[in-house]
């Protein structure tokens, strides 16, 4: 079976063709790159699913369940699994716009840290009740920071877009990009739907807690990031509502890519906590479960 750096370099190849999209005039050869793209992303996105497919099913032979999501380089793995298939049912409807040269990075960026510090480890172990709140709980928070980024993704391309009506390089310049109101709105939904799948979240999480320790411990630093991430996420969403309403566009991009940069700090503040054992890695990953992030 293919592992994580065939389609690391196979995603890396589709963004070298995108690159070259941009210095391309001429039609008919714009139009050969775009095919060539997507065959090449179809390649390397079908080997991410058979490598995918290839852990769940070694994980059920071994009775370990859907193990890929007990370790940060399996979660890093599926959430870049996951904004492929966003990508590929952009480029479904929307295949002559460069929305890869935004997407294809984030992806391989995940993907690249589960290749270069794969983690051996699991989470943690636990009975078969708490296992089922976490898959829960990992899949809520996993699907609300792939939105997340996904709105990042949104708010970088609405300010290039705007930048490049503002200077008038529609036709000199052949970067093809969606139309404002379709970022915006698209922008919109993914803190909308992030608040929604990290307030579950912390929600499955906290039974996660009660059913393991009989109690939540509610000062600990998971319960405490997860929980203001998701106020943080309510405020944003309420925040792009009434800029919507006022025509600020340019605020609901700028949100997005705040909310994705609280969200990369707290994971940071999880990952790189100091522990009394020495091993912050490994510590701060049974602290995030345990916390309910």
């Amino acid at each position: 079976m293919p592992n994580a750096s065939c389609f690391l370099i196979a995603y890396l190849l589709v963004l070298l063709i995108e690159g070259l999209r941009l210095a391309v005039t001429r039609e008919s050869w714009r139009e050969w790159l775009t095919r060539l793209s997507l065959l090449l992303f179809v390649m390397a996105w079908m080997t991410h699913t058979l490598y995918l497919a290839d852990v769940v099913i070694q994980g059920f032979s071994q009775q370990q369940g859907l193990r890929y999501l007990k370790t940060w380089a399996d979660w890093s793995i599926v959430a870049a699994w996951m904004i492929a298939l966003a990508y590929s049912m952009m480029l479904w409807r929307r295949s002559d716009k460069q929305i890869g040269i935004f997407l294809l990075p984030l992806i391989l960026i995940l993907v690249a840290l589960a290749v270069i510090f794969p983690s051996e480890g699991p989470i943690g172990r636990a009975n078969s009740t708490v296992s089922f709140w976490r898959m829960v709980h990992s899949l809520a928070m996993l699907l609300g920071t792939m939105l997340v980024t996904l709105g990042f993704a949104f708010g970088v391309m609405y300010f290039v877009h705007a930048w490049k009506l503002k200077q008038s390089l529609t036709r000199r310049w052949m970067f093809r990009l969606p139309s404002l109101e379709y970022l915006q709105s698209m922008g919109r939904s993914c803190i909308l739907g992030s608040a929604a799948a990290i307030g579950f979240g912390v929600v499955s999480g906290a039974i996660m807690n009660f059913t393991r320790d009989g109690f939540v411990a509610w000062s600990d630093r998971g319960i405490v990031l997860t929980t203001a991430l998701f106020i943080w996420l309510c405020i944003a969403a309420v925040a792009q509502k009434i800029s919507s309403h006022r025509g600020k566009g340019e605020w609901i991009a700028a949100l997005n890519i705040l909310s994705f940069a609280i969200v990369v700090a707290a994971l940071s503040a999880v990952v790189t906590a100091p522990h009394g054992d020495g091993k912050p890695l490994q510590d701060a990953t049974v602290s995030w479960h345990r916390g309910g992030a």
